[in-house]
């Protein structure tokens, strides 16, 4: 809920005013995230705001790996469909091609608010 609330208040921030309509969402494969979860809450949260009625609009950010020894960005592909622990796993198990094992997760573990949408503001008259 606190991450929602996080997000709930970037956007209206944001918005200084106008009515937010719809929320653009950055998640890591890998980061504990469930959107359904971050939807339930938003819907309670922003209720009697601006940003009541906003869309929200996840996209998943794969899981990244980095060779520690040479910076070499471990092709995971063939195991995408796979659960991230198991991805590390048989990531550190193959190694690199530089022959290293020591890899480290660098990218698919944040969340992160990407954009907001905001209602044009009504013409003055």
């Amino acid at each position: 809920m606190a991450v929602t609330q996080g997000v709930l208040n970037m956007a209206l921030e944001h918005a200084a005013g106008h009515r937010v309509t719809d929320i653009h969402l950055l998640a890591g494969q890998f980061s504990a995230v469930v959107p359904s979860s971050v939807e339930v809450f938003f819907k309670y949260l922003s209720k009697d705001t601006l940003a009541e009625g906003a869309r929200l609009h996840f996209e998943t950010v794969p899981l990244e790996m980095t060779c520690q020894a040479c910076g070499h960005k471990i092709d995971l592909a063939e195991w995408i469909h796979e659960r991230p622990q198991l991805i590390m796993a048989r990531a550190i198990a193959k190694g690199c091609l530089c022959g290293s094992k020591n890899l480290r997760v660098s990218g698919g573990v944040s969340f992160t608010l990407a954009s907001v949408e905001l209602e044009d503001a009504p013409p003055a008259g």
